[in-house]
């Protein structure tokens, strides 16, 4: 495997890996974790420990959900593509037209992976966060939530 191929595959598998959001709150420390659902008070997040935590939609700051960073990759490895096979199709170089194209294809379908990847991980997260009180999911509507003992400003923010 050349070195730009293992670069781009490196890339591929760190920036695939991002799917928790962060949730800046006030006078609490800032949480990642999957936004599993909300309703109209409340934001209920999944924490890396697999518990389920209710916080107070007025506590919340600011989200900065997971997969835009990604999907501005893949928007750039896709520009970088499209200039590739635009200066192959004006070379007069077989070879080099040959080798363009083959880096033009290989940071395309790079480019394609990280841009629908972080769109669909954008929107999961987005979506989530919205109030949707009737689409929460089953443990969350049966009540099985709770601070995890690691958070203990967050189990406050949820008696408020």
């Amino acid at each position: 495997m050349t070195r730009p191929r293992r670069t781009l595959a490196g890339l591929l598998i760190c920036l695939s890996a991002c799917s928790s959001a962060t949730i800046y709150r006030h006078n609490a420390p800032d949480l990642e974790a999957s936004i599993v659902g909300g309703e109209a008070d409340y934001l209920y997040v999944e924490t890396e420990d697999g518990r389920v935590v209710r916080i107070a939609r007025k506590n919340v700051t600011e989200i900065d959900h997971p997969g835009n960073v990604e999907a501005v990759i893949g928007g750039i490895l896709l520009a970088c593509a499209a200039v590739m096979v635009g200066v192959a199709n004006t070379s007069s170089d077989p070879g080099g037209e040959t080798a363009l194209y083959s880096a033009g294809g290989a940071y395309g379908l790079a480019g394609v992976i990280l841009l629908a990847d972080g769109l669909i991980a954008w929107n999961r997260s987005t979506t989530a966060a919205e109030d949707t009180a009737t689409h929460l999911p089953l443990r969350v509507r049966k009540g099985d939530f709770g601070a995890p003992a690691a958070l203990p400003l967050a189990q406050s923010a949820t008696a408020s």
